[in-house]
């Protein structure tokens, strides 16, 4: 009888507590553009926004359903790029034309950019470019720089009310 109230409280633990394992999670309450601010690593991304062309800001806090490749202010460091050079070291026609070359229509989780072992997938950006991704989360680019999805740091599928934000290592240049 003891076993049997025992195995009775057991079931009735595991059932109270299953459902909120599981649960859902909450849906987003942020676009791309205000949870990169609420964040403060993308100071310069989100400099090179604003003085891109005015249609990047606009898609970036539009409906969407847009993936964003993120690169963090570290990244854009490596190309020598910072909040304060990012709108004159570039001309606004190419700094538009690299930020959409992070962009890609539709909101894609990593199980969706991620292809299976061995394989590469390849996916058109809104600026009409491909890049290209394999199993580890590297991204090749056609103008052959490489950058990687933050992976092992857990930095992917931050969900936005407009999309999807996957941080990368590196600025993606295209081919210009």
């Amino acid at each position: 009888m003891k076993r049997l109230a025992v195995l009775l409280g057991v079931t009735a633990l595991t059932l109270a507590v299953v459902p909120s394992v599981f649960a859902a999670s909450p849906a987003p309450t942020q676009s791309i553009v205000q949870i990169a601010t609420a964040n403060g690593s993308f100071k310069t991304l989100l400099a090179a926004v604003g003085c891109a062309d005015p249609a990047v800001g606009a898609a970036l806090t539009g409906k969407g359903p847009l993936t964003v490749f993120a690169p963090t202010d570290a990244a854009f460091a490596k190309a020598n790029l910072t909040p304060a050079n990012v709108c004159t070291a570039l001309p606004k026609a190419t700094l538009t034309k690299v930020l959409l070359y992070h962009v890609v229509p539709g909101s894609l989780p990593a199980s969706a950019v991620l292809p299976a072992k061995g394989q590469i997938r390849t996916l058109k950006t809104v600026l009409g470019q491909s890049i290209a991704v394999n199993q580890g989360g590297t991204i090749f680019t056609t103008s052959g720089n490489t950058a990687g999805i933050m992976v092992k740091e857990k930095l992917f599928n931050i969900a936005a009310t407009n999309g999807m934000i996957h941080v990368v290592d590196a600025v993606l240049m295209p081919a210009l």
